[in-house]
């Protein structure tokens, strides 16, 4: 829904096609009631009261929906109109005065020749002429108006109504104040020439604004377009009133019935514009209401990638860091061999010197495989890691973590209570690399011996690689952060303990083979890291299982 719609521009065509045909309808229906106009009814004065009190509501009440109209759409021409309506609003009030003042005076008062008379054609004339003439009026206003209208809508609706309220006084005050001096339009209850020359002149009032709002109602919205109706039937009440001026005939009441169902008609089509509205604008903002839904699932999706994003970022930054962490370790093998080698040369043996040759050997292709899972891992996300895993027997992997250790580390190092046959169902490369890391650690950061060892659990579905040593162990504290990114912990003697990244690197390597690891206290003391991998016999009874069903 635009803005103009609910400025109400015109949009409803069959309602510019019906308007001048009721407007039609009505004048001949006028017309054909003056022969009989001047026909005698019964005196009833309250139904004539009830008729000004229903038309004043009916009117008041439309005015006030073009006000609301006005505040909503900004358009002046309407709040012109509904200056029109208030008109008639207000001028029923001092009519309505002078009606019960006729009842108890009689038809030989003052109030019953002048003022009367002339209040009613006031209300009859005048209310088409504003209504006809306001169009003309904004239209005149410069354009500084018009736009200071616009913006401040309430305050100019205030300007109108009491424009609209000084109007009434003036006019009310000027028929009753001047009565002396005004032409009678009744003379001991029969008009008189100046009755009909004030009427006809009514008529001609009312006749020309009719002609002006139909020949322009292509330009209103529909809002205004019904002011036709109540055109047309101040102009049925003119023609009536001209062919029965005497009051309590069939002429006299059929006039306050046209006003009245005029009234009602235009109120019930305001109300039935009013609700269309509602309508739009209730869906205009269930549109709004489903955008928003939208903008913020999108916005929730966007805050997902950003996360991502950010993951990943973090995650290149921990392969920045796994390089930094794992090509020292073998480098730092290298370079105590190559020492080694350089300078007890004549004092080693040449079995010792072909270890340390095929112990750099290793120590070369373990920086080669390295090499192949970083690249692997640099095109992998956290939980995504790319796994070959393969029948690899327990006592295998033990042998490479050993055979991987320099001559002064081999011999801090024991292998002990390896299952005979047991194997696991893994990637070879992660799984050396995790147990390399935990053995590594074990070397670097306590002093005694350390114990390497495998043996099933006690569903005998999963192998347990432990790797011991009789350090001081991990601080209570640290030990849930143990296996996260970049933590370490302070030892008692001020060093740093715990591998950083390398631990939380493990952890990620041993959940890609399904398996999992962590850190228990030795006893009496030291540390204990395990690492659970899934048994190669259980895999491969599972996917006989798995074929056979």
């Amino acid at each position: 829904m635009g803005p103009g719609n609910i400025a109400g521009r015109p949009e409803e065509a069959p309602i510019r096609r019906r308007l001048p045909v009721y407007a039609i309808a009505v004048v001949a229906v006028t017309l054909a009631l003056v022969p009989i106009a001047g026909y005698r009814l019964t005196v009833h004065p309250n139904l004539i009261i009830s008729f000004f009190v229903l038309m004043a509501s009916a009117d008041l009440l439309t005015a006030y929906l073009l006000v609301q109209q006005f505040l909503a759409g900004g358009r002046v021409a309407t709040l012109g109109l509904s200056s029109a309506y208030l008109y008639s609003t207000l001028m029923m009030a001092p009519y309505a005065v002078g009606f019960t003042r006729i009842q108890r005076l009689g038809s030989e008062s003052a109030w019953s020749e002048v003022c009367g008379p002339w209040l009613f054609l006031a209300l009859l004339g005048g209310f088409p002429a504003l209504a006809a003439a306001q169009q003309y009026l904004v239209a005149a206003l410069p354009g500084r108006l018009s736009e200071l209208a616009r913006t401040r809508r309430r305050a100019a609706a205030g300007i109108a109504a009491s424009s609209v309220l000084a109007l009434v006084v003036a006019v009310t005050g000027t028929v009753v104040g001047a009565a002396d001096r005004l032409p009678r339009l009744y003379l001991g209850g029969t008009p008189t020439v100046a009755c009909r020359w004030a009427v006809i002149a009514t008529l001609l009032v009312a006749a020309v604004s009719l002609l002006a709002v139909v020949r322009n109602s292509r330009h209103r919205p529909a809002v205004e377009q019904w002011v036709v109706v109540a055109i047309s039937a101040s102009l049925a009440t003119t023609i009536l009133f001209m062919a029965a001026p005497h009051r309590y005939t069939l002429g006299y009441y059929a006039a306050r019935i046209t006003l009245l169902v005029s009234s009602g008609v235009v109120l019930l089509a305001l109300l039935a514009e009013t609700a269309n509205l509602y309508r739009r604008l209730w869906a205009a903002h269930e549109d709004l209401d489903r955008a928003h839904r939208e903008l913020s699932h999108r916005a929730e999706h966007l805050a997902t990638v950003n996360r991502e994003l950010e993951a990943a970022g973090a995650w290149k930054s921990d392969i920045i860091a796994t390089l930094s962490h794992e090509i020292n370790q073998p480098l730092a093998v290298i370079s105590a061999y190559s020492e080694e080698l350089t300078h007890e040369w004549d004092t080693i043996t040449e079995e010792e010197r072909r270890a340390a040759v095929q112990a750099l050997g290793n120590r070369v292709n373990q920086l080669l495989d390295m090499a192949a899972h970083l690249l692997v891992l640099c095109h992998a996300e956290p939980g995504e890691l790319d796994t070959h895993p393969v029948v690899l027997p327990v006592e295998h992997a033990l042998t490479r973590v050993t055979d991987n250790l320099s001559k002064q580390a081999r011999s801090r190092v024991s292998v002990c209570d390896c299952p005979s046959g047991a194997a696991v169902w893994a990637d070879p490369v992660h799984t050396h690399e995790v147990l390399t890391n935990f053995v590594t650690n074990a070397v670097k950061y306590s002093p005694g011996d350390i114990r390497v060892s495998a043996a099933l659990d006690d569903t005998g579905h999963d192998v347990l690689f432990a790797v011991t040593d009789e350090g001081n162990g991990v601080p209570a504290d640290f030990v849930e952060h143990l296996f996260d990114r970049f933590t370490q912990a302070e030892q008692s003697s001020g060093g740093r303990t715990g591998a950083g990244f390398g631990l939380y690197l493990s952890r990620l390597l041993a959940e890609a083979n399904q398996g999992q690891v962590w850190y228990e206290d030795a006893v009496p003391h030291g540390s204990r890291f395990m690492l659970r991998l899934p048994s190669a016999e259980t895999v491969g009874a599972e996917t006989v299982g798995a074929e056979t069903r």
